[in-house]
């Protein structure tokens, strides 16, 4: 790489992975290198936000989540949701669906507090299988919260749309790639699979070129 690597994370990736590491090169020398930490968003707080935030642009969605805590009094809690009528949350620009959404979201919280609190503690499969079992929350949601709030390191979002689009520009490929493959090319990333997706993600979001990509690829 002729920028040198802005840990021993991007070192061992660009190790591992050529193409990968062209794509880290190209990231770091335009934006500089991407940051992983625990956020001290609560956990609920930021789920809702993933939902409301999820399939729509940044400026649309912050709107309605600015909008959202307005309705229900600046504060996103469990009780504060429940405690707000449906219609108020609908008029903060919610589709039914996630409205519904955040309302199961809300109702499981409460109901769950003991394991609700231990979330951050807990391992990520684990996670993973007591946030899927609430309706209308999938895998984006949990792989959202895992990765930018609690910053775990070794995360895929196979299914990620800007995950797929990036595997296949750094790869070079005809048509976007499939969760398997995304899969199989991130055994190569472990165990910073987090990591590695988010400047894969990054390639895709700055519109990288098959030339600046073209060197890792032919390594």
């Amino acid at each position: 790489m002729k920028h040198a690597a802005s840990s021993n994370i991007e070192s061992v990736l660009a190790k591992a992975d050529p193409a990968l590491a062209r794509a880290i090169e190209a990231v770091i020398a335009r934006q500089g290198p991407v940051k992983l930490a625990p956020s001290h968003t609560p956990p609920f707080e930021a789920l809702v936000r993933a939902v409301v935030y999820q399939s729509l642009s940044g400026k649309v969605a912050a709107a309605i989540f600015t909008k959202l805590k307005q309705a229900i009094g600046n504060t996103i809690t469990p009780v504060n949701i429940l405690a707000t009528s449906p219609a108020s949350i609908l008029d903060a620009g919610l589709s039914n669906a996630k409205a519904r959404t955040i309302h199961n979201l809300a109702t499981w919280f409460v109901s769950n507090e003991k394991l609700a609190t231990a979330l951050p503690q807990m391992a990520d499969e684990d996670i993973f299988h007591a946030l899927t079992g609430i309706a209308g929350i999938g895998a984006w949601t949990v792989n959202v919260l895992l990765i930018f709030n609690f910053g775990r390191p070794d995360v895929l979002p196979v299914a990620d749309i800007g995950i797929r689009r990036g595997v296949q520009l750094i790869y070079g490929l005809i048509e976007i790639a499939s969760t398997r493959m995304v899969q199989e090319k991130a055994e190569l990333w472990r165990p910073y699979r987090s990591i590695a997706s988010m400047y894969v993600w990054q390639a895709m979001k700055l519109k990288l070129s098959p030339t600046d990509l073209e060197e890792g690829r032919n390594q």
